[in-house]
């Protein structure tokens, strides 16, 4: 009989290899969406070539804007949501105040920036360009809007 000291690396292997065995395969899943809005609309129900109008409408809503294309029968149609809204500090002046150098003694300005927050949202346009009355092709476009409360 093997000494126990020699078959502890390999109880130890098949121990590590049970454990990985049985992690729940959810952890590695992408989220579910909280909201359906375009910006978190399930694969299933995404953009696709040849689309209606009318379906395109049923699942993203009514555009904010819809334009005539240069050619008969085109239009185009404009969605425009936001993807995330965050605040930061941002500097938005200067403080000077007076001071006295500590080595030195000379009077001086110390220059204090001050910061305000701003609300920053990055906004998702999405332009669907129909033929038709059907989807022919599309563009995104990431943008920021940006505003102090």
């Amino acid at each position: 009989m093997p000494p126990l000291r020699s078959s502890a690396p390999l109880v130890l292997v098949v121990l590590l290899l049970a454990a990985c065995a049985s992690t729940p395969r959810e952890a590695n899943r992408a989220p579910k969406p909280v909201a359906d809005t375009p910006a978190s609309v399930p694969a299933n129900r995404n953009l696709r070539r040849g689309m209606t109008e009318q379906e395109i409408r049923s699942v993203w809503g009514e555009p904010i804007a819809v334009h005539a294309g240069k050619t008969p029968g085109e239009s185009i149609l404009v969605y425009r949501f936001d993807v995330l809204t965050t605040q930061r500090m941002v500097a938005t002046g200067v403080d000077h105040i007076p001071a006295v150098d500590p080595v030195s003694g000379v009077p001086r300005t110390v220059l204090d920036p001050v910061f305000s927050p701003q609300q920053v949202t990055v906004v998702q346009t999405i332009v669907l360009q129909l033929q038709d009355g059907k989807l022919a092709s599309w563009a995104r476009q990431l943008g920021e809007q940006r505003r102090f409360d």
